[in-house]
């Protein structure tokens, strides 16, 4: 079990992580079950645990649907579970874990009180992650001791089929944590993107102010539910897909088209969102024609 380090201190064929260690899961419920058999997937010993017993008994028939998403053979099916125990006993179940990943339900208090227990029947070198979606790391981790070992790794559902994963941090995650996620996660096939300790981190931000607008536009009658989806699934979904929204901007619009669209949204619907230009843009004022 090898605990995290400054990747430029690894050798050249030294993974910084074990991939024949063991991770932990703490909380057996749709997300737990999809990250466990992650996990599992790509050869990681996973044991699961949680404080409802039914909740481990169900495990191989609500992971068989995500298995079968990422095999086909009987074979390699048989191996996802064979990589998958369970352990109704959490320092049991922690125990030699290289990475203890929190996967409970949304309930700040109950996330503080399992944090400060894991901080004292982990192995001192284990890493302490949590799925948070909403909460700040400095709250989650308030009963903490050793913070130089905590850190968010947050997945977007589905995450066996979502490359992303939100690694969240603060002032007292170290970057070698940072780091050593990052590498972590390219084990599994995926892909971290780092966000600072704020309400909503990115995917929620972004995906909210989209809902948000698109529950608007239903409401003032400008299209229908279905046309609104069918405009994302058709048009923006796979624009957006291919280069974000960002660099959709500097490839396919003219900077003189954006800042127009801009200005005309902001006269004609008064909305404060559109009250000043992104600051990569001029100033409206300044600009020619």
């Amino acid at each position: 079990m090898k605990a995290w380090k400054d990747p430029a201190t690894l050798e050249e064929d030294e993974m910084p992580v074990d991939a024949k260690g063991k991770i932990t899961v703490v909380g057996a419920g749709f997300m737990g079950v999809v990250i466990a058999t992650l996990y599992a997937h790509y050869g990681y010993k996973v044991v699961m645990t949680d404080l409802v017993p039914g909740a481990l008994d169900s495990f191989r028939e609500r992971a068989m649907p995500i298995a079968s998403s990422l095999v086909s053979q009987q074979s390699d099916l048989d191996r996802i579970f064979a990589n998958v125990g369970t352990d109704a006993d959490l320092a049991s179940a922690v125990r030699d874990a290289f990475l203890v990943h929190e996967v409970i339900h949304e309930n700040l208090e109950a996330k503080q009180k399992l944090f400060a227990l894991l901080d004292k029947i982990a192995a001192p070198e284990a890493v302490l992650a949590t799925n948070t979606s909403s909460f700040r790391l400095s709250e989650v981790f308030s009963g903490v001791a050793k913070r130089d070992r905590v850190i968010g790794i947050h997945y977007v559902t589905p995450a066996h089929l979502v490359k992303v994963v939100e690694i969240l941090v603060t002032d007292f995650v170290p970057p070698t944590l940072i780091a050593w996620v990052q590498d972590f996660l390219k084990t599994i096939d995926h892909v971290g993107i780092v966000c600072a300790d704020e309400p909503g981190f990115v995917v929620n931000r972004l995906q909210y102010a989209l809902l948000a607008e698109a529950y608007s536009i239903v409401e003032q009658g400008i299209a229908s539910r279905e046309d609104v989806d069918k405009a994302f699934r058709l048009s923006l979904g796979p624009r957006l897909a291919l280069w974000g929204p960002l660099l959709t901007e500097d490839l396919v619009v003219s900077k003189k088209t954006v800042a127009a669209v801009w200005d005309y949204l902001f006269d004609r619907t008064g909305d404060e969102k559109f009250r000043r230009p992104p600051p990569r843009l001029p100033d409206s004022s300044k600009r020619g024609n």
